[in-house]
């Protein structure tokens, strides 16, 4: 029997059978009494949170750990901690496991989690990349993004591949994790409580604890109403207050948009794109109303069961190895999703670009668009408009397409779109070459 194991600093989750038999939350709590890990660390935290700490995993190291009483910990210690008592709560005789890990997990770390893994004689019959594994299932395009939300961090891997899908590259939104939204998220509500009742719950311990032990549920209310009643229980009273889900997406607007500035960064305007969303990340309020805007992106939700179940299931494919080495690339078990029409019904390639009533043709001859004069084919703005580049870029037909090109460093955009890299135009489409910038039609001419 294979038991796949996700190993993220948000939680650690095993399943067997496609089934989930545990879950750990990536927090410790260093009690006089005795070190607590999980869910036992986590109902405490706030109660104590001088003794809390929950970058282990994220910053997974053997190097010893400044401690507020005596007991000094490093890393490695409270991981091997935590997945012990994982491990011996689960296992069974003759049981083998696959971890699930994610790209932002180093190859000195993930040395460090196999380590811990033999002292603990739990066999570790392979290690892939989550991501990897939870999309190599699924009906989705050749060209795959994987957006998963850490406790410290957000985590976006690219992938590509017909029949192989492959990680290509793995970019990082630092401090945009699980901690922080749900901190922005319980100012929230203690000035909602506040303004409706004019107790605030996070001046106590007690109930600061309360707010952020019941937060996941609302969170999961929120996915299917517009607007939930919170409660919190304290003084033999309970205080309720009403909120929207658009009051947690505008509180969370600095880290959304940081996480939809990460989807840009792994993706070409103009290229079918499927956005696998992570349990966590599906599960940001309005976050996924937000995506659904970006054109050319087919966004999916995963379960929480997903990397973990598929890196179980890898394991045929894999094969065990000793000492096992990390899997990046793992077969397709679908037929790539058929991509979208690139082309709107109807619209037409553009024929010419016009700037202030001057034309230009867009033919297989490039056409540098820029600040000034040139070599070449070239179309000069004049002056000194604000964000444009002298040579900004370049508009060509390519195999009967027509293209935009961009060289500029403040950004081309093709109906408020930035253009990542290249981008396919249309007749109707306007661009923008920077910021103001300036406004050229594309226009279609028989």
């Amino acid at each position: 029997m294979t038991i796949g194991l996700e190993l993220v600093d948000a939680a650690l989750i095993a399943v067997r059978d496609g089934v989930r038999v545990a879950s750990s939350p990536g927090v410790a709590l260093r009690d006089p009494q005795g070190l607590l890990v999980g869910e036992a660390a986590v109902a405490a935290a706030r109660l104590q949170p001088v003794l809390a700490t929950d970058r282990f995993w994220a910053e997974l190291s053997s190097d010893p750990q400044a401690a507020a009483n005596d007991q000094a910990f490093s890393h490695a210690d409270l991981a091997h901690a935590q997945l012990a008592q994982l491990w011996n709560s689960i296992a069974e005789p003759g049981e083998q496991v696959v971890l699930a890990v994610p790209g932002a997990m180093r190859l000195q770390q993930l040395g460090i989690a196999l380590g811990i893994a033999r002292s603990i004689v739990m066999p570790v019959a392979g290690v892939v990349d989550a991501a990897v594994a939870a999309c190599a299932g699924l009906p989705a395009r050749a060209k795959v993004l994987h957006l998963d939300i850490h406790l410290h961090q957000a985590v976006l891997t690219q992938m590509q591949g017909a029949s192989l899908l492959r990680r290509v590259r793995v970019e990082i939104a630092p401090r945009v994790g699980q901690k922080a939204l749900h901190g922005a998220w319980a100012q929230l509500i203690s000035e909602a409580m506040v303004r409706s009742t004019r107790f605030d719950p996070l001046h106590r311990a007690a109930s600061e604890q309360q707010l952020h032990l019941r937060l996941p549920g609302w969170l999961d209310r929120l996915a299917a109403q517009d607007a939930i009643d919170i409660s919190i229980d304290a003084d033999e009273r309970t205080f309720t207050a009403t909120l929207r889900r658009d009051q947690f997406a505008l509180a969370a607007e600095a880290y959304y948009t940081q996480l939809i500035d990460l989807v840009h960064s792994g993706r070409h305007a103009g290229e079918a794109t499927t956005l696998a969303l992570s349990s966590r990340a599906a599960a940001l309020p309005a976050l996924r109303d937000r995506l659904a805007a970006l054109s050319d992106l087919e966004i999916l939700a995963l379960p929480d069961t997903a990397p973990a179940a598929a890196a179980a299931a890898s394991i045929g494919e894999i094969g065990p190895a000793d000492p096992p080495a990390l899997v990046t690339a793992l077969q397709r078990k679908q037929a790539v999703a058929a991509s979208r029409e690139k082309r709107r019904a109807g619209a037409a390639r553009p024929t010419h670009v016009i700037l202030n009533g001057r034309a230009q043709a867009i033919d297989e001859r490039p056409l540098v668009v820029g600040l000034g004069e040139g070599p070449g084919r070239r179309l000069a703005i004049g002056g000194s408009a604000a964000g444009i580049s002298h040579s900004h870029c370049t508009l060509e037909l390519r195999d009967g397409v027509a293209l935009i090109r961009d060289h500029s460093r403040y950004g081309s955009f093709v109906n408020g779109e930035k253009v990542d890299g290249e981008a396919v135009l249309e007749a109707g489409d306007r661009l923008r070459l920077g910021t103001p910038g300036v406004v050229l039609d594309l226009v279609a001419v028989a």
